[in-house]
């Protein structure tokens, strides 16, 4: 039923459209046509206002009638295009319900070996103030789950599982929104791990308690991930609900054992 009522909606809107509007406007254009006039603003105006009533008479039923039927036939198309539009959307609002309901549920179950807690990448939330060495500890983790199996990071979220959002670190940014933050974190990977490790991480967004947190997807990398921290290159590895360290012989031996 009320498929029907916008497509009845949509055929009324077209047909007065093109009843009202362009059948006067129509009549104006061939009268310039045929008349060989030259086109001017003034002119068009009254030439228009002349011919606007002429175009609800008698005399003009056929052309009026045929525009009336062009906007009405538009006007299903359009009611039609709405509809499966609105479908897509109820779709996809369905779908980011869900995938928010997910989200919930990893942060309720709390940190594992696949999924990890940031409060921030460069607001301190001791020292009230942006502390641009979180963002090695972001890499590192990012690092770790490479190195490993992959997984989740989730930012704007305390140890504690503790919704905080990401408005403290919106505005330590250029750009303090979204899509600033998703450069900011892409930034970290390509200069901490290298321009190739961007492509095995997946950013997104959530609401969450009227707070944003921003998912990182982490895939496995098949070959070994190291933290240029400075002057240091270090292999990172996650293990449980932790990220470690590992020195170049337990590397050696880890990424051994990976193989097999």
């Amino acid at each position: 039923m009320a498929k029907i009522k916008i497509i009845f909606i949509h055929l009324l809107l077209g047909a007065g459209i093109f009843y009202f509007l362009v059948h006067p406007f129509t009549m104006v254009i061939y009268w310039f046509e045929f008349s060989n006039t030259p086109f001017s603003f003034p002119l068009f105006q009254q030439v228009l206002e002349e011919r606007f009533v002429e175009s609800f008479t008698f005399d003009m039923r056929g052309m009026g009638g045929l525009l009336t039927l062009l906007g009405g036939f538009l006007g299903i198309v359009s009611g039609l295009f709405w509809i499966n539009l609105k479908k897509k959307d109820e779709i996809i609002g369905t779908q980011q319900r869900l995938l928010v309901r997910d989200i919930e549920e990893l942060i309720q179950a709390g940190e594992n070996e696949r999924v990890e807690f940031k409060s921030s990448i460069r607001y301190d939330y001791y020292r009230k103030s942006t502390n641009r060495d979180l963002e090695v500890i972001i890499a590192k983790t990012i690092t770790g789950f490479m190195n490993a199996k992959g997984g989740k990071l989730i930012i704007g979220v305390d140890d504690e599982g503790y919704v905080l959002g990401l408005e403290k670190d919106y505005k330590t940014l250029k750009h303090k929104n979204r899509d600033g933050y998703e450069r900011a974190v892409f930034r970290i990977i390509s200069t901490q791990l290298g321009h190739e490790a961007c492509f095995s991480n997946h950013i997104s967004f959530y609401s969450i308690n009227e707070k944003d947190v921003c998912v990182v997807d982490i895939e496995p990398s098949e070959k070994p991930i190291y933290v240029n921290d400075t002057e240091n290159t270090t292999f990172y590895v996650r293990t449980g609900n932790a990220t470690y360290p590992l020195t170049v012989k337990e590397a050696v031996n880890y990424l051994e054992n990976r193989k097999q």
